[in-house]
């Protein structure tokens, strides 16, 4: 059995120097990876894609991925995804919304002579340097072209949001996106030892969690019985 999981944040470069991420730790990705190894001896090769501050999971089966930007991730999962039979797909990784389209100034757009600032490292004198941002692809949306086949486990976190709304909005990316499981989890619940989470079924039934480890394993079963 071949599995893909992703965990960390993306990060999307402004200049060599900066860029723009999130707060992901890759934690429960982590997890994840290490109970899967733990508790199934049969998988050939588990390839963990990570984002740049996330650790990666240890293994003799183990290739560990790092990922950058939002493109970099899209491009590793197509190409493993259309190359090789991966049973499974646990993506775990927060991907950014927005990818930085170019660095100008506020003066240059009020100008109308908006021109991309360009060199390694933006200069630290500019007091109205501007971002503009574009909509970055939705990877998730994407696997299921790539590989029919594949398990797929998505991800969806929100923020001070009512239960009910929380498992609709989970069930919506579920079936938009193909996946056999998503699972779900408000911020709100998420802090030291603990870490509340539903594992949304295709029927709209799900899983309840309330630590980092209940989760890992509870979607190491998952996919375990999906995939056999």
């Amino acid at each position: 059995m071949k599995i893909i999981i992703t965990a960390g944040g993306t990060s999307e470069k402004i200049d060599d120097v900066r860029s723009i991420t999130n707060t992901s730790t890759g934690s429960l990705g982590l997890a994840i990876g290490k109970h899967l190894l733990e508790a199934h001896d049969d998988i050939e090769q588990l390839y963990y894609l990570h984002g740049l501050r996330a650790k990666a999971v240890e293994g003799d089966n183990v290739t560990a991925i790092p990922i950058g930007g939002v493109r970099d991730l899209e491009r590793e999962l197509q190409h493993l995804l259309r190359t090789e039979k991966i049973d499974a797909v646990v993506h775990a990784m927060a991907v950014s919304d927005y990818m930085v389209k170019e660095v100008t100034t506020l003066e240059a757009i009020q100008s109308g002579a908006s021109a991309p600032l360009e060199g390694n490292k933006i200069s630290s004198s500019i007091d109205d340097l501007t971002i503009i941002l574009q909509r970055s692809p939705k990877v998730i949306g994407q696997i299921k072209g790539w590989s029919p086949d594949t398990v797929l486990v998505g991800f969806k976190l929100l923020s001070h949001v009512p239960h009910e709304e929380l498992i609709e909005v989970g069930y919506n990316l579920l079936k938009k996106n193909g996946c056999s499981f998503v699972m779900a989890n408000d911020l709100k619940d998420i802090g030291p030892g603990v870490h509340k989470g539903y594992l949304i079924h295709e029927d709209g039934s799900y899983d309840s969690m309330g630590t980092n480890e209940e989760i890992a394993e509870m979607i190491s079963k998952r996919v375990w019985e999906e995939c056999k």
